[in-house]
């Protein structure tokens, strides 16, 4: 885990693109009025980037909302990694000093 630091709210929009473009379990992305859908989980998502959240925090936290929002089991953890790793490297290119 790294040391934490605090993140701008303006990767909001970089958090909410990678939860659109590549997670999306509700296919929320395909319909303009639901591109908001994953917003309550942005604050969340901020907090542990900025916490030093490692790859595998962040597909726990991911399968965990899939199987509460959704009304089947999470698919699996192996497509969550490449979120996980998008994720992170907003981190990376957004930590202020």
């Amino acid at each position: 885990m790294s040391a934490p630091t605090t993140l701008p709210k303006t990767i909001d929009d970089r958090i909410r693109q990678v939860l659109l473009d590549d997670w999306d379990p509700h296919n929320a992305a395909r319909v303009e009025a639901a591109r908001g859908t994953y917003d309550l989980y942005i604050a969340p998502l901020r907090g542990m980037l900025g916490g030093g959240a490692d790859e595998e925090a962040l597909v726990h936290w991911l399968k965990e909302r899939e199987e509460e929002t959704m009304c089947f089991p999470s698919l699996g953890t192996r497509r969550l990694r490449k979120v996980a790793q998008k994720l992170l490297a907003l981190r990376e290119t957004t930590a202020s000093p």
